[in-house]
């Protein structure tokens, strides 16, 4: 995984433009061999780099980043076991060309650049992971965040143990800090879990990228509000680029776009306001604004959310709580996906009998 620290730190942190790339997810579940997926998948980096052109391609003095959505290179699995998505789609980030192209892009037009993948790292054989990564301008993949909230792959949480072993908690939830400020990632559904974005928060973060492949403009599960509720609670800017449609793969409406970029206040700076492709979310990031705010007790900036939290309160219910089961895949990967949903099954079960969830009457 990646270092904690890269690029210039301790001076003053410049304004800079963060871009919302929202693409079109074409999803490889229809290919029939690795080849025609990879076609795919280069396919997509062709229209990655003609975007790229149209939204940074005048000369800026200011810093700029640039996100994708979530999926927007493979898709995710659909029917495949896992023996067949790690064979036909999946990449190694780095260590592949196509993301070796990525990374010529973010040299070529001197951006930081954040994308998502399924990954198949070498250093867990039989097991691929939704990795949410960053590029910085010279071409380095310098972070690189495994979602641990899934049910369509694994995640560290199935390995926990050992993936602390090898990766250690900054690996499990890194923030990398930059001339940017402090980066951290976290794709699409994992905003309806808030811990995801409080570890990260709690580690440093200031600014989360955030890849994602979702209806865009509904509250279904509160999805909308959730975005702009990660923002304010954790007193981050929130940076999320969404898929701007679907092909080759589930219903092409699945993914409406409007792709946006939330202060730590949770106010919307900016957004797309519709679907297909767009760079129209495109907002100046001010992160000394935000530790001023983080600094102050309260008053002119408003509640301090972050000062005033009560982590100890809070750590007794969850060191006392257990839901979905860690190590699950430890003596070796799950066949397909399939599992996860019979995994659950079981976790509702045992709750119920724990009297913490109530079975409906019959």
């Amino acid at each position: 995984m990646s270092d904690q620290k890269t690029g210039k730190q301790g001076g003053r942190v410049p304004l800079w433009q963060a871009t919302c790339m929202q693409t079109i997810n074409r999803s490889v579940n229809r290919a029939g061999s690795r080849e025609e997926a990879m076609q795919i998948v280069n396919g997509s980096i062709d229209r990655w780099e003609e975007m790229l052109g149209y939204a940074v391609g005048r000369p800026a003095k200011a810093p700029r980043l640039v996100l994708f959505p979530e999926f927007n290179l493979q898709g995710a699995p659909h029917k495949e076991s896992t023996e067949e998505w790690i064979r036909k789609a999946c990449l190694q980030i780095p260590g592949c060309a196509e993301v070796e192209r990525l990374q010529q892009l973010a040299q070529r037009f001197r951006v930081w650049l954040g994308a998502n993948a399924y990954e198949a790292p070498p250093e867990w054989p039989g097991m691929y992971f939704n990795c949410s990564f960053l590029i910085d301008p010279s071409g380095d993949v310098v972070l690189k965040y495994r979602r641990v909230s899934t049910e369509q792959g694994f995640s560290p949480h199935d390995i926990l143990e050992r993936y602390l072993d090898k990766h250690g908690v900054e690996g499990l939830w890194p923030v990398i800090r930059t001339e940017l400020g402090n980066l951290a990632m976290m794709p699409c559904g994992e905003i309806l879990w808030p811990e995801t974005a409080r570890c990260l928060t709690l580690r440093g973060a200031e600014v989360i990228l955030h890849p994602t492949s979702d209806h865009g403009r509904t509250e279904f599960m509160a999805w909308e509000s959730a975005k702009r509720t990660r923002a304010a609670e954790n007193m981050v800017y929130f940076i999320s680029a969404n898929a701007g449609g679907i092909e080759g793969g589930p219903p092409s409406g699945q993914n409406t776009g409007n792709s946006k970029i939330i202060d730590f206040q949770g106010r919307v700076l900016a957004e797309a306001h519709a679907s297909g492709e767009s760079t129209r979310a495109n907002a100046v990031i001010d992160v000394e604004m935000l530790r001023r705010v983080r600094c102050t007790p309260g008053g002119l900036f408003g509640v301090n959310r972050l000062a005033r939290l009560r982590i100890e309160a809070y750590s007794l219910v969850y060191a006392a709580a257990s839901f979905y089961p860690p190590n699950l895949w430890t003596n070796g990967p799950m066949k397909s996906k399939g599992q996860i949903q019979e995994e659950l099954a079981r976790v509702i079960e045992r709750k119920i009998d724990a009297g913490t969830f109530m079975r409906p009457l019959e």
